[in-house]
């Protein structure tokens, strides 16, 4: 075999895969631009005989998707059929997860781009467009149609399509606000999306000492950035980075290089986390008391220059050693209790305040010489996205 025909046949197993996956792609694109008219006339009508036929012609061309699996669990409901099956399929594709995020990018300003650079992600079906208005609409219409008796999976996946707070004309009835505000007695896992994903925890604060001996670190501000789980979830799980700015404090003595050399920290870093447990939810207030672990990294201020030798990587290349400046730090264990009380904003996010305590010993090594506080309370004011 000479190179070209070497050539001729990597060429084929690498591109001809890929050649036929944008060919796929188009195909769907194509079908799912025609389809989605339809699809929407025909639920806009309650032409529900129409809709099935449709959606069989769109997987063909595209696969199982999360639109199309949608709307299958709408009709089997509307029509009164058994739809475990499909709300089985559903959730086990975590078709859920594919909606909370379309419905997040749809509420983003730059939706349209954000469709645009993505449209195999989206199925080729475009943010906010018409029919997932009506999916909402007809979805709230069986909660609380008094003709409908739901299971309890009906009700938790018409929760999640039905992503709807304002009042809504459902079939010619004006649904008031306080019915799509109704209270239920169970449990419902995606009644709030916002509550029910991942949050974005940024946050501002005081820490200070507990006691009146020892304070070298006085009262400081903290700033800090966390990840914070779903709420819906009784155990709540959280973790990031704080930073302490020590502008109150004192300075004390460190050894360094055998000597005892006086310092003041400019700050401190908390790297960890915290697990909670909600013991008060109705989703306009939360409480969660938490347990806090972690450590703390505070700056000495100290500068060393550090020599490496030079090395051969994996690969046998050689990378030159060298003097590098390295910043001396005190590490310590950083241990505590946290009460945080959350309450739901306008836009269903979330405003909080948290008390803590905080137990850091941070001469708790040989190195530190002067006796500094362990026991530390703090209060912050944060915002979950």
């Amino acid at each position: 075999m000479n190179m070209r025909q070497f050539a001729l046949i990597l060429f084929f197993f690498t591109c001809f895969p890929l050649l036929q996956k944008l060919r796929a792609q188009e195909i769907c694109a194509s079908q799912t631009e025609q389809i989605l008219p339809l699809l929407t006339q025909s639920l806009n009508n309650n032409e529900f005989t129409k809709i099935d036929p449709l959606l069989n012609t769109l997987q063909a061309s595209c696969g199982i998707t999360e639109f199309t699996e949608r709307l299958r669990i709408l009709l089997l409901i509307i029509e009164k059929k058994n739809s475990a099956v499909e709300i089985r399929r559903y959730l086990d594709n975590q078709f859920d997860k594919n909606l909370v995020q379309r419905l997040d990018a749809a509420d983003r300003d730059d939706f349209a781009n954000q469709y645009e650079q993505n449209k195999a992600k989206y199925n080729f079906y475009p943010l906010r467009h018409a029919l997932d208005n009506l999916v909402k609409i007809r979805a709230k219409a069986l909660l609380i149609s008094d003709s409908y008796t739901l299971n309890d999976e009906e009700q938790d996946i018409l929760h999640l399509f039905s992503d709807t707070e304002n009042t809504r004309s459902i079939s010619g009835v004006q649904v008031e606000e306080q019915q799509e505000a109704q209270e239920y007695t169970k449990p419902i896992v995606y009644k709030n999306r916002h509550k029910a994903k991942l949050g974005y925890v940024p946050s501002i604060g005081v820490m200070g000492p507990l006691s009146g001996t020892n304070k070298i670190f006085g009262p400081n501000l903290t700033l800090g950035f966390m990840f914070m789980s779903s709420l819906e979830k009784k155990f709540i799980f959280e973790g990031g980075i704080k930073v302490r700015i020590n502008s109150n404090d004192r300075n004390f003595d460190y050894r360094y290089e055998g000597t005892s050399v006086s310092i003041n920290s400019p700050a401190t870093i908390f790297m960890g986390g915290a697990v909670g447990y909600k013991i008060y939810d109705n989703d306009k207030f939360i409480l969660i008391p938490k347990g806090i672990i972690g450590i703390d990294i505070t700056d000495t201020g100290i500068t060393e220059n550090v020599y490496s030798s030079g090395f051969y990587d994996e690969y046998g290349y050689y990378y030159d050693g060298g003097y590098t400046d390295r910043m001396v730090t005190i590490n310590n264990v950083h241990l505590g209790l946290g009460l945080s009380s959350l309450f739901q904003m306008k836009n269903k996010k979330y405003i909080g305040f948290e008390l803590g305590y905080h137990y850091a010993p941070y001469d708790s090594g040989s190195k530190v010489l002067t006796p500094i506080q362990a026991n530390y309370g703090s209060v912050e004011l944060f915002i979950r996205f």
